[in-house]
């Protein structure tokens, strides 16, 4: 105690004295306190005191334990961009509603009966620490890491390496690292990233497509990435179960792998032993446009050595119209060569990083002797992968026309066609598959309506009349049908129990029975083809688009239809 204070002290007792100094009953009362209660009064509150602060100390370590072993048995993550908690059970992530945790936190503190005075406070210490811990900062178990990896690869990505890779990319972006990189990835990916982008916003409220490009802007080559994906992920069948059972699951290993590895381009370079990845990621980057011109003209480009004057050949040769012409088979439109080159890129699994006027100036420079810029033509050199574009072509132009009232041909059904063509025009068989036939169609034939890489709509092939096949296969089932019946029966519509409606399924099953069955003399039908069938689809829209007077409950054609 300072000597001011003792002063007072003194002053007040001296007050106290001096007041009552002639008051027989105050002063001894006075005196009585000073000397006899007021020690143990002091001696008591400082006991009550001590203990006091002991039980505070004793709760806050019961607290602080409790709430330890709370946060460290029970995981749970708070984003407050988008005020959304998260739980972790050492597998897999969910978001949690805030009200069952409180009911979950409240739960825990009742059942410890030391802190039942400090209840509420326990648990807004609970909810504070719980919102300090930001789920991008989780690391989760081995266990999710791997379903994660085994989630996307082999299906979406060929190795797991490079859906790693992927993966630190993806958690870069939602830190926001990297910004001034470019990762470019195939098309074909937009609609899988556009779906785990928007459970990242959802989420996180962050995004994680800053850096994703689909094509080549003059982006500096030094700040380019490529991202390798398979082409299957254009089926969203691939990837829409696992973005829904684990696309939280998705983000948190990639915001770990970017946290762990401090980003992409360092996990590609430390952790990827796999050279030929390695080199892929930085193609762009490291790529030299003489060099890849060399082998681009090495690989897709043969040149006849010492021929000035090549011969005419009799197999058309597609002009730039994409119709067949008769001009020398040992040269390459200009159109042409810029299909060989896309196909070149796309094999390489590289996008188109050289402007066509730049390119078309680089191809010159090497084979400016071989150029008319008359015809925009290379003359003198010819490729293996032309022959097989033009028979293609030729099948097109030949049998494929324009009609608004056909509604899907499958890329598959095209794929029978054009083999069964080749047969009938005694052309050797010639191996597309369905992506390279995509590639032709969307190139040489940009008008046409390409749906989800499966349908081509409004064009009709000559070699088969789909609508014609259902209608021909309706009215012989009518004919079976009423063949059961008498005409008699069917005029005076006795009996109308006895007519009973017709499934569409059966419809379609009489269909294919006709098709593999009966094959109509006036079509062509080669025995290593054999007579194609539509889709159950197909079938049940053209009914539907037909018979519509005659269709109850979405799926029967009544007797009315038959009778008539």
């Amino acid at each position: 105690m300072s000597t001011t204070s003792k002063e007072q002290a003194h002053v007040v007792v001296d007050d106290l004295f001096a007041k009552y100094a002639d008051d027989p009953y105050m002063l001894p009362k006075v005196q009585n306190y000073i000397c006899n209660q007021l020690h143990g009064i002091f001696n008591n509150m400082h006991r009550l005191h001590g203990e006091r602060v002991a039980r505070i100390e004793d709760l806050t370590n019961e607290r602080d334990n409790f709430i330890q072993s709370f946060l460290h048995n029970n995981q749970y993550f708070y984003v407050s961009s988008t005020d959304s908690y998260f739980y972790y059970d050492g597998s897999q992530y969910q978001l949690y509603n805030e009200d069952d945790i409180l009911h979950h936190v409240l739960s825990s503190i009742s059942r410890d009966r030391h802190l039942m005075s400090w209840k509420q406070r326990t648990k807004i210490n609970i909810m504070k620490r719980i919102k300090e811990n930001n789920i991008t900062s989780t690391i989760p178990e081995s266990e999710t890491i791997q379903m994660v990896i085994d989630a996307l690869c082999p299906t979406i990505f060929a190795s797991r390496m490079e859906a790693k890779y992927f993966l630190t990319v993806i958690g870069d972006n939602i830190f926001k690292k990297n910004t001034g990189h470019i990762h470019f990835i195939d098309p074909v990916a937009k609609n899988f990233l556009r779906n785990l982008n928007n459970i990242s916003q959802m989420l996180f409220g962050n995004s994680l497509l800053q850096t994703f490009k689909y094509k080549y802007h003059d982006h500096s080559y030094q700040d380019c990435r490529l991202v390798r994906i398979n082409d299957i992920v254009r089926n969203e069948s691939t990837w829409n179960v696992a973005l829904s059972k684990c696309g939280l699951d998705i983000l948190c290993v990639a915001c770990h792998y970017s946290s762990r590895y401090k980003n992409a381009d360092e996990f590609a370079m430390n952790l990827i032993s796999d050279q030929e990845i390695i080199d892929h990621i930085f193609f762009v980057k490291n790529m030299n446009t003489d060099d890849l011109i060399r082998s681009f003209i090495h690989t897709y480009i043969d040149i006849e050595q010492g021929t000035s004057d090549p011969p005419v050949s009799q197999v058309g040769v597609i002009a730039l119209d994409g119709h067949p012409s008769q001009i020398r088979a040992t040269q390459i439109t200009w159109k042409n060569m810029q299909y060989l080159w896309k196909h070149y890129l796309d094999e390489m699994h590289v996008p188109p990083m050289i402007f066509l006027n730049t390119l078309k100036g680089l191809l010159i420079e090497r084979l400016g002797r071989y150029y008319n810029s008359e015809l925009d033509t290379f003359t003198g050199v010819c490729s293996k992968y032309l022959p097989a574009i033009q028979v293609f072509l030729q099948f097109w132009n030949n049998t494929m026309t324009i009609d608004e009232t056909e509604t899907d041909l499958e890329i598959g059904e095209i794929l029978v066609l054009f083999r069964r063509w080749c047969e009938m025009n005694n052309e050797s068989i010639v191996s597309l598959n369905d992506k390279h036939m995509l590639d032709i169609i969307a190139y040489y034939y940009p008008t046409t309506e390409i749906e989800r890489d499966k349908y081509i709509s409004h064009i009709r092939c000559s070699l088969w009349d789909k609508q014609m096949d259902i209608q021909i296969a309706m009215d012989n089932m009518k004919e079976t049908i009423r063949s059961r019946y008498t005409m008699s029966d069917i005029n005076r519509s006795v009996s109308p129990g006895l007519y009973r409606n017709v499934s569409i399924y059966d419809a379609y099953l009489f269909y294919c029975k006709s098709a593999s069955t009966n094959i109509g003399e006036d079509r062509i039908e080669p025995t290593s083809v054999g007579k194609q069938v539509v889709s159950k689809s197909y079938f049940e829209k053209y009914i539907y688009d037909n018979y519509s007077d005659y269709i109850v409950e979405s799926k029967f054609l009544t007797p009315e239809w038959y009778q008539l």
